[in-house]
């Protein structure tokens, strides 16, 4: 009999042709039978379950692309009973553990292998396995009661007792598919714009292989469970689950967030004791808006479950999600079984059965006990998380359900979830981390002394120039006489706005000695950027070779020289060496309301970082190190003065950043020992990283200013520079450059890299909403303390006092609020999770969108404006008349090149939800802005695969670049053009490939390919047949059908 699949066997189905060799969705019934067994009785009895149920002479088949199960009759044989014997218990458990992990092919026959372990004459091991397109939970168990039903009947010589069956599971899939299209609108609203729920500890790669733990809930617990539910109208299914969602949420902070549950999809009488595949996967999304009570998330967490029940599960493929994106986490509670009443006189028990499989990120099972306790087991992929944070991760479920019963009227946030050994974890990380010993000079001093200890030794070498440390301090020392000439004191601030010269370095030197602090400017930056800058600084005289706009005094840097005649000083001494608390720079950083924001850090802030990046990164006289950032950027910082407070040579890049390649293949470049570079940058050049003329005393690079790649890690690991030390950095302006690092090895290829963990004398600590700090594995705010905290924001108290909040570890400190999202790894590093706000980082550049959103909407073509981040492009929407091209002359001409977007977008106007606000989620991807049918087919292939899909989505006609998944295109859909494919050209198009290659310009370069490919091995004659069309004339198993 053939009949249609339900929605959810096709979707399984579907997971298998994507998937041959995963055995996530092999169902297994082992049981352990002592006593002597009739093997003739136990044959006879599966031949009766077999002959009974449909769904265990089910196979499937394909046609034109479309599954469909085909059920033998009921006196079709059943399956081969397999007879094993076994040495043994391990050997027992190995032929087990072989069988319940093998995965089944659906086109090939029944999904059914059953087989019997032999131990000894009167000791047996069961092993049912089948895949779960024809059977569920509650089929198991109905399995192992018809079993031993059967079993029992035949040594007894008696006809098996067993319910009638009145439906059967092809009716019941008929059935689904219509209700499954009048559910459909329900879970289109319900689950639109689902969030991505984050699992505790995650890492990026799931492995699909499976590990356990179990956690008991002891009978007193299970039972205030079941009394909680009682007074709530709910069922100790929905208390749990309310339970689970809070402990996703306290480790998440996320307010919106999915749970998968499984229902037994049996509310009717006849349905019952059907074996089949009846069960409903569905989606709970939990609100935790508003902080709620324990108890007011239990009535929402009912009410979103009893919505769910009466319907069958989401159209998955209608959602335009991968499952594992809305389905990462599942909690499903088994009913209570009670053991077969009988099994003719043989003693039944459990026998692990070593299932080693992931069908989820995370899954929590509970199965109820004998006592009335209940067993949670933690079913975890071991590509995203390891045993250690399970375990973690259970004992914190079972505190959190502890807290709830005890006060189930107290708001989520407050109920008691950490463990001991959690309190103790923070505690201790609440201190910075201590210094190893106190060096009391500041930089400018530290940097004095490698003047006087090595005078000759060279300090900076810009192209063919190269001054030495003694004539480097002189320079500065005439330039800093002739800043105090021009009324530079203590406490002032001086711009620096020069090219990458020997000059800017010796400025920077200059205004420190004259007692000021300077504010490095970027000479290719307009000129209405520097204004706010200078004005919030209160800088009244920029160091520069050009003239600024307004009362700016500018000071030219090459008129004192080491060679030239000397500048007479001021009255008076030179000042002191700068004290901690005196300002060393000021840096302007994008601000969100339009202007940019002024960041100033003091002596003592600097002073702690130099020192620890000379010591850390092992700076000695004997390096080479390359000065990459503008010094408008903070990274200058940790380029310039550890290299020179250690006597090392700076490398500048007079061309800029895009000449380091050509410096690095000079003969100066040659000896160059440290990059630090941008990630972004780093990023690119692990693409092509043979390519490169790599120093060959390279020994160290710094990355820092966004997230690391992994696979860029897996290139460097793999590349020229396998062996040169890599240092990934992280840390605000505001914490004085970096504030955590951590060395990238081998294992940061296969998960997000770490931040690392606090540097010398710094706190790292994540916070929860509410300020409280939380353990390994629950994100939240990233709050730098320690020496490393910038003084504020110049004329920004507001700001200041939001943003820098005191230490509650006293003596005055403070404490910064970076607005990053991060989490504590198990190992005690940070990794970073982006941000809490709008605030976005593109190739390394911080970018406040409103900053950028401000300068644009004051075009008077322009109305609304959103600005977010694509990737490595900086992307503007807007609505209004003007072009892309004045826009971005109107950009440019008050915004620093890093905020000038690099893609424009225009449309009618932007997309807000339903509560008016901008959303962002439904802002459309640039690059696929197309009208449908854009650019006509240029090909035949183009041409025959735009109509197949034309076809399959009913639309007219498509352009080679429409992406297709866009339009209205599916996983079953794309089985079919798969089929027809195949039917029409005789080469079989993988279906990954046709979910990889989205568009017909790309599908169709690979159907080309496989034609190739296929010709190659025919007869002139047979390829000729195959490029005039006539696939029927090739031989069979070539292509043909």
């Amino acid at each position: 009999m053939k009949a249609p699949l339900s929605p959810a066997q096709e979707r399984l189905w579907l997971l298998q042709r994507l998937d041959p060799d995963d055995a996530a969705y092999t169902m297994y019934l082992v049981r352990r039978l002592r006593g002597a067994l009739d093997r003739a009785a136990l044959t006879r009895a599966f031949g009766q379950v077999v002959a009974r149920h449909e769904s265990l002479r089910t196979s499937f088949a394909e046609q034109d692309g479309v599954p469909w199960a085909m059920a033998e009759p009921q006196g079709a044989s059943a399956p081969p009973v397999e007879w094993l014997p076994a040495a043994g218990e391990r050997a027992a458990a190995e032929l087990v553990a072989e069988r319940v992990n093998a995965p089944f092919d659906l086109s090939e026959g029944v999904p059914l292998r059953i087989a019997v372990v032999r131990l000894a004459a009167d000791d047996h091991v069961l092993c049912l396995t089948l895949h779960h397109i024809i059977a569920d939970g509650t089929s198991l168990n109905l399995l192992l009661d018809e079993l031993g039903e059967c079993y029992g009947a035949a040594v007894e010589g008696r006809a098996p007792v067993l319910a009638k069956l009145g439906v059967r599971p092809s009716d019941y899939a008929r059935w689904q598919r219509h209700r499954a299209e009048r559910a459909a609108p329900y879970w289109l609203e319900r689950l639109a714009r689902p969030p991505v729920t984050e699992l505790p500890f995650a890492r990026a790669r799931p492995s699909g292989t499976g590990a356990f733990h179990t956690v008991r809930v002891d009978p007193g617990l299970a039972g205030r469970v079941e009394r909680l539910a009682g007074r709530h109208r709910a069922t100790p299914f929905m208390v749990l689950t309310a339970a689970y969602q809070a402990l996703l949420s306290r480790h998440s902070g996320q307010r919106d967030l999915l749970v998968g549950a499984v229902f037994a999809g049996r509310d009717r009488v006849e349905l019952e004791p059907v074996v089949g595949y009846l069960a409903q996967t569905v989606v709970l999304r939990a609100d935790l808006g508003g902080d709620p009570s324990f108890a007011e998330l239990l009535t929402r967490t009912r009410a979103d479950a009893l919505a769910a029940m009466g319907r069958p599960g989401p159209p998955f493929e209608r959602l335009g999600l991968p499952v594992d994106t809305l389905l990462p986490t599942m909690l499903v509670l088994h009913d209570r079984v009670s053991p077969p009443a009988s099994f003719g006189g043989l003693e039944v028990s459990d026998f692990a059965a070593g299932y080693r499989q992931a069908k989820v990120g995370l899954l929590v099972e509970g199965a109820w006990d004998d006592d009335g306790g209940l067993a949670l087991t933690f079913c975890h992929d071991t590509g995203l998380l390891d045993r250690a944070e399970v375990e973690l991760l259970a004992a914190r479920f079972v505190r959190l359900l502890e807290s709830a019963m005890d006060r189930p009227h107290e708001a989520v946030s407050d109920l008691r979830i950490w463990t001991d050994q959690d309190e103790s974890a923070i505690r201790a990380l609440a201190s910075p981390r201590p210094v190893a010993r106190e060096d009391a000079r500041g930089v400018p001093e530290l940097i004095e002394a490698s003047a006087h200890g090595r005078p000759e030794a060279p300090a900076v070498l810009c192209g063919e120039r190269t001054v030495t440390y003694g004539e480097l301090w002189a320079w500065a020392g005439e330039l800093a006489a002739a800043l105090r000439g021009h009324g530079v004191g203590e406490g002032d601030v001086v711009g620096v706005c020069l090219p990458r010269s020997i000059e800017a370095i010796v400025a920077l030197l200059a205004v420190w000695r004259a007692g000021a602090a300077y504010l490095p400017l970027d000479p290719d930056d307009p000129p209405e950027r520097h204004a706010p800058a200078l004005e919030t600084a209160g800088a009244a005289r920029v160091v520069s070779r050009t003239g600024l706009p307004g009362d700016i005094q500018v000071i030219d840097p090459a008129a004192p020289h080491p060679k030239a005649p000397h500048v007479e000083s001021p009255q008076g001494p030179p000042p002191a060496p700068p004290g901690p608390s005196s300002a060393a720079y000021a840096i302007a950083t994008s601000g969100s309301t339009g202007r940019p924001k002024t960041v100033l850090v003091e002596h003592g802030a600097l002073a702690a970082r130099v020192r620890w990046m000379r010591e850390e990164y092992g700076m000695t006289p004997a390096d080479r190190v390359v000065q990459f950032a503008s010094l408008s950027f903070d990274a200058h910082v940790e380029e310039i003065f550890p290299a020179l407070a250690a006597g090392a040579c700076l490398v500048l890049l007079p061309e800029g950043a895009t000449g380091l390649p050509d410096v690095l293949g000079s003969p100066a470049g040659r000896g160059v020992t440290v990059l630090d570079l941008p990630t972004a940058y780093w990023h690119g050049l692990t693409e092509t990283a043979d390519e490169v003329a790599w120093p060959p005393g390279l020994r160290l690079v710094i990355i820092g200013g966004e997230q690391a790649d992994a696979a860029a890690v897996a290139r460097w690991r793999a590349g020229p520079c396998r062996d040169v030390r890599l240092v990934n950095t992280y840390g605000p302006t505001e914490t004085t450059v970096i504030a955590t690092a951590a060395d990238l090895g081998a294992d940061d290829a296969a998960r997000r890299p770490p931040i690392g963990r606090p540097i010398a004398a710094t706190s790292a600590l994540v916070l929860d909403g509410r300020g409280r700090p939380l353990p390994a594995g629950a994100a939240g705010e990233l709050v730098v303390g320690g020496a490393g905290v910038a003084r504020g924001y110049l004329g920004r108290p507001d700001l200041t006092a939001d943003r820098f909040v005191p230490d509650p570890s006293g003596h005055g400190a403070r404490r910064y609020r970076t607005g990053d999202r991060a989490r504590l790894r198990s190992d005690g590093s940070l990794e970073f999770l982006g941000r809490l706000d709008d605030q976005l980082k593109v190739r390394g550049v911080r970018v406040e969108p409103g900053e950028v959103e401000a300068r644009l909407t004051e075009h008077p073509g322009v109305g609304a404006v959103a600005v977010t981040a694509r990737g490595d492009d900086l992307v503007a929407y807007y609505a209004g008349a003007a072009e892309p091209a004045e826009l971005r002359a109107h950009a440019a001409r008050a915004l620093p090149r890093g905020l000038v977007p690099t893609q424009w977008v225009r449309l009618d106007a932007l997309p807000l939800t339903t509560g008016g606000k901008l959303d962002r989620a439904a802002l459309p991807e640039p690059s696929r802005a197309r009208t449908v049918g854009g650019v006509a087919p240029r090909t035949e292939t183009e041409q025959l695969v735009a109509d197949v899909w034309a076809g399959l989505l009913g639309l007219d006609e498509l352009g080679v670049f429409d992406d297709l998944f866009e339009l209205g295109a599916h996983s079953l859909l794309a089985t079919r053009l798969a089929a027809r494919l195949r039917s029409m050209l005789g080469v079989e198009v993988p279906i990954r490939a046709v979910f990889e290659r989205t568009t017909v310009a790309a599908l169709a370069e690979v159907v080309e390919e496989l034609l190739l490919e296929e010709i190659a091995g025919l007869t002139e004659e047979e390829a000729l047949d195959v490029l005039t069309g006539q696939v029927g004339a090739l031989p069979c198993g070539e292509g043909g059908s």
